[in-house]
């Protein structure tokens, strides 16, 4: 999965699972409220920001099929030769990143 599918899926997944929270909760009549928010959505403001944090390993993969190049690739430490058959290198980054996010809200009369 391509990173930017990643943080798409979790944000949306996110603001998904809260809204349906917030309407099973409304529904049920339950006592209590999911992010709770007085007066009219348009009362909504910074205090609603919440940051969702991303702490994600990244792989790069590097594949080579068929017929094998001779010479040192630093990556994958392949060192000369020839031949065939497939060869693969990866390198794991990790990134560390935070998006702020306004989540559904429950809104209670002023």
């Amino acid at each position: 999965m391509e990173l930017k599918d990643f943080i798409s899926a979790t944000l949306t997944e996110i603001q998904q699972g809260v809204q349906a929270a917030i309407n099973k909760t409304l529904s049920s009549k339950t006592n209590g409220a999911i992010n709770p928010c007085w007066g009219t959505t348009t009362d909504i403001g910074s205090g609603h920001i919440q940051n969702v944090q991303f702490d994600v390993a990244v792989t790069v993969v590097e594949k080579t099929e068929g017929s094998a190049e001779a010479g040192i690739r630093v990556v994958g430490f392949k060192l000369g030769g020839g031949g065939s058959g497939s060869t693969e290198t990866s390198n794991v980054s990790r990134i560390q990143f935070s998006i702020p996010i306004v989540p559904p809200v429950t809104t209670i009369g002023a």
